[in-house]
């Protein structure tokens, strides 16, 4: 199995630093960051869907596997579009919750 470049891991690590960097900011400056971030991710899904082009037979060409037939290059801008959107469902998650954390504290501490 090949090493997955660092490179892969780029975008989903801008999204992170982005997004924490974020809470400094206005509220509106997270939620667009974090559309932004979404936005970017599926369009490497899509752009690394569309450049791999028709899977090769496994029969006819020597490699294992339909995957392994692949250019690398655009399986790892797949990938890396599959890792930033998870990264931005789960900045989701934690948004939300960070958010209705504030509210309470907030609220807790004006009455």
């Amino acid at each position: 199995m090949d090493i997955v470049p660092g490179y892969v891991f780029t975008l989903p690590a801008a999204i992170v630093v982005g997004w924490t960097l974020s809470w400094w900011g206005a509220r509106r400056v997270r939620w667009i960051l974090l559309s932004a971030a979404a936005a970017v991710s599926v369009l490497c899904v899509v752009i690394g869907w569309h450049a791999m082009g028709p899977p090769a037979d496994p029969r006819t060409v020597s490699c294992s596997s339909t995957w392994a037939c692949m250019d690398p290059r655009s399986l790892y801008l797949f990938a890396a579009g599959l890792l930033g959107f998870g990264c931005c469902f789960v900045l989701l998650i934690l948004a939300i919750v960070g958010e209705a954390i504030l509210i309470r504290t907030r609220r807790r501490i004006s009455d």
